[in-house]
């Protein structure tokens, strides 16, 4: 797991990373679905069984490679914090990462 800060997380993203309108979006909404094109996606295993090799070790809930982002990392943006609770690869070879918004901590 790692956490990143929102302006890490547009360098890793190359080129088109996330506006503040989509940030804004996901705050209101309190997800949303960050795309990336197959050329940020660093492949270690091309073709379909390394695509087989990804889905099965994410059921497993195993580390490994899903591109600049894996399950449980943690994208801050401002105040607020998005998990990511899914990764979904395309069939040309890029991914989709769906982020939750986290609760805010309630101080006592």
């Amino acid at each position: 797991m790692k956490r990143l800060r929102r302006e890490e997380l547009a360098g890793l993203l190359g080129p088109h990373p996330p506006a503040d309108a989509f940030w804004s979006r996901a705050v209101d909404a309190e997800r949303a679905v960050i795309g990336v094109a197959p050329g940020v996606v660093a492949e270690e295993t091309p073709g379909e069984d390394g695509a087989r090799a990804r889905r099965n070790r994410r059921r497993r809930g195993e580390p490994g490679a899903d591109g600049p982002l894996s399950p449980g990392d943690i994208v801050d943006v401002g105040e607020h914090a998005f998990v990511v609770v899914a990764v979904e690869e395309t069939a040309a070879g890029g991914r989709r990462y769906r982020i939750d918004l986290v609760e805010p901590r309630r101080e006592s």
